[in-house]
Formats: C-alpha cells, sequence, structure tokens
C-alpha cells in the first residue's frame, strides 16, 4: 500500500501528540519520579493497587524529619516487597517546593546508607517516595485559638486534633488514597525493626483480609466522652450495625439505655493505628461512608473532646466487618513504636 497523504498527516500528527507530552513531564522533579512506575513487568502485575502512607505534617512550615528519615529505610531492608509501591509522604507545606524535596531525598540517602542498605536498595526507596501536599483546615466554628472553653486535649493544638480527625475519616476521601486497594499507615516513629517473610499488602490480598493492626490498647474514658453513646444510638438507629457488633462479640459498659451516665469514664477499646493496614474499598461502602459522615457532622468530637482515630477504628471495624474472617493481628512483622518494643510471633511465608 503506497504511502498517501493521509498517512502523512496521521504521522505527523501523533508525533506532534507524543513530542507534547513528552516536553510537559518534568523529569527533574522528585514528585514526578515514580509517576509513570509499574510495580514490576506486565506480566507480574497486581490486581490491587496499594501505598504506604506517612502522615509528615499538618502545619504548614518545616517539620524535624529525623524520625522519619530513620523509619523509611527500615521498611525496604526488613520486608520483602513483591512489588515496589509508592510511599506518600502526606504534608501542609513542608515540602511543596523542589529545593526542600531535593534536600529530604539527600538526607534519605544518607540514612539508607548509614543503616547499611545497599546502593540499589536506597534508589529503590528514593524512587518510591511521592510528595503529596494535604492541607488540614479548622473547621467552622472552631477557633484558631482553641476557644474560651478549652479542648480536653490543649496540648499540639491543633495539630494532634488534625491528625485525628485526618485518620478517623478524611483518609478514605483523599483523592490520592480512595481509589487504592490497600494502604498501610505508619507514623514517623514507627520501626519495622527485622526483617519479615512476607509483603503485607500480598498477605492481605492472598488471605481477603480487609484490616490488619499490629496491637490493641483502650483509650482513656477522658478522652472517649460521648464516643460509647454515639455507637450504641447509631446501632439502635441501624439494626444491621448492632447486629454485627453482636456477631462480632462486641462487650457495652454496664447500664447501657441509661442515655445521662452511659459509658462515662469507661475506657473505650482501641487499634493503635500507628500501625494501620486497610483494604479502603471495605472502608468506603455505603455503610460506612454514612457513619464517617455521622463523624464528620459534629467537629467538637476531635477538636474540644479530643476523641482519637485509634478507638474510632477498632468501633468501625466492628460495626461494619466480618472481624473473625476479615481481620488479622499481623504480629509477624517484628515492629517498635517509639521506644517500645511489641510482642512478636512466627513468620510462615505466603504459598508461592
Amino acid at each position: 500500500m503506497p504511502f498517501s497523504r493521509r498517512h502523512a498527516v496521521i504521522l505527523v500528527a501523533a508525533t506532534t501528540l507524543i513530542l507534547y507530552l513528552v516536553r510537559s513531564i518534568d523529569y527533574g522533579s522528585p514528585a514526578s519520579w515514580g509517576r509513570f512506575r509499574v510495580p514490576g513487568s506486565v506480566a507480574e502485575r497486581p490486581s490491587y493497587t496499594a501505598a504506604i502512607v506517612y502522615l509528615a505534617s499538618v502545619l504548614p512550615g518545616p517539620r524535624d524529619p529525623a524520625k522519619l528519615l530513620a523509619s523509611l529505610p527500615l521498611i525496604q531492608k526488613n520486608i520483602p516487597w513483591r512489588h515496589q509501591w509508592p510511599v506518600l509522604l502526606l504534608h501542609a507545606g513542608a515540602y511543596d517546593s523542589y529545593e526542600n524535596q531535593v534536600d529530604f531525598l539527600d538526607r534519605l540517602r544518607g540514612s539508607a546508607q548509614g543503616q547499611n542498605l545497599t546502593p540499589d536498595a536506597t534508589e529503590k526507596l528514593v524512587n518510591r517516595i511521592e510528595f503529596v501536599h494535604t492541607d488540614h483546615d479548622l473547621p467552622a466554628g472552631i477557633p484558631a485559638d482553641g476557644g474560651s472553653d478549652g479542648p480536653i486535649w490543649d496540648r499540639e493544638w491543633p495539630a494532634y486534633h488534625h491528625v485525628c480527625a485526618f485518620f478517623s475519616y478524611k483518609i478514605f476521601s483523599h483523592p490520592r488514597i480512595k481509589d487504592l486497594t490497600y494502604y498501610f499507615r505508619l507514623d514517623d516513629d514507627s520501626h519495622v525493626r527485622e526483617p519479615t517473610c512476607f509483603d503485607p499488602f500480598e498477605y492481605m490480598h492472598v488471605h481477603n483480609k480487609s484490616y490488619a493492626f499490629r496491637r490493641e490498647d483502650p483509650d482513656l474514658g477522658w478522652v472517649t466522652e460521648g464516643m460509647w453513646p454515639l455507637v450504641s444510638n447509631y446501632a439502635q438507629r441501624h439494626p444491621e450495625v448492632e447486629s454485627t457488633l453482636d456477631r462480632n462479640g462486641w462487650e457495652w459498659p454496664p447500664n447501657r439505655f441509661w442515655p445521662n451516665n452511659f459509658g462515662q469514664g469507661q475506657n473505650f477499646p482501641s487499634y493503635e493505628t500507628n500501625f494501620d493496614l486497610v483494604k479502603v474499598p471495605r472502608f468506603r461502602t455505603p455503610e460506612m461512608t454514612a457513619f464517617l459522615h455521622e463523624l464528620a457532622s459534629d467537629p467538637k468530637r476531635f477538636y474540644w473532646n479530643r476523641w482519637g482515630d485509634a478507638p474510632l477504628r477498632l468501633a468501625q471495624v466492628y460495626m461494619f466487618l466480618d472481624v473473625a474472617e476479615e481481620v488479622h493481628e499481623l504480629c509477624e512483622i517484628p515492629y517498635s513504636h517509639k521506644d517500645q518494643v511489641w510482642d512478636d510471633c512466627a513468620c510462615v511465608p505466603l504459598p508461592d
């Protein structure tokens, strides 16, 4: 077939489009390095998507990244990742500039080498980093100074309260996270201190789990004021939630149907969410989303009463998941938080 004028026009148009797309990419920007990365070859491409999530800062301006720089190399060194999923550093402006991103990545290389990562492992880690700007604004009706009433927890105001609200419900609608299959949240003082024998995302996928935690530890009653009545009232209005709680072995404090004092001063069970592995679609169902909207309807719960995401995550799991089938205590990963080493269990490799 001769090469016609029509073929020439098509070829020129296609070439122009390709050149435009190539030139539109800022290859020098660290934020773009992992943008078109495929985790493994086409033949190995998994049937799920995932990301590791760190909340690097919630207030504008610099934040000392020393703890984060110590944590990151350990996840690369001690977890046998099947796929090099991105590591999302959510921040409120600390890494908006190209210079700050480059400086952080240079420091990360030094920290990785100091923890004996190979040059190849170091560059794999650096290439996984994605800086994600995330805003955290005070809700309407919450004054910047905390107000004359004073929040129950006025230290770290309002940064800590932003963190609690974000991980309790906002994370599930975050544009970079909402379409993932899984996310694995760690704090900057989280440490995977020794090698483990499997990829936690792959574990979740193979065993069809929706939530994995590392330890339960109750939140004290003085920072969960009103949480017992919220869950109780919601369950009474939604019989299917009441049934799910009952099947999961949920235990109520005494005098549940005495609304004036029910749960007052009672500790609330919780997962320690500095290690939080979530199957996102299970937390974006219409039923779960309705409960998350209920949580968001009264910001004083987080900014006055200092409700934390740890007890609320456990409540969400028991209200909407099948705990026996969908939830796993991931003790196979050797872990410590701050200076506290948590108990481990034997790690059984996943089947090939």
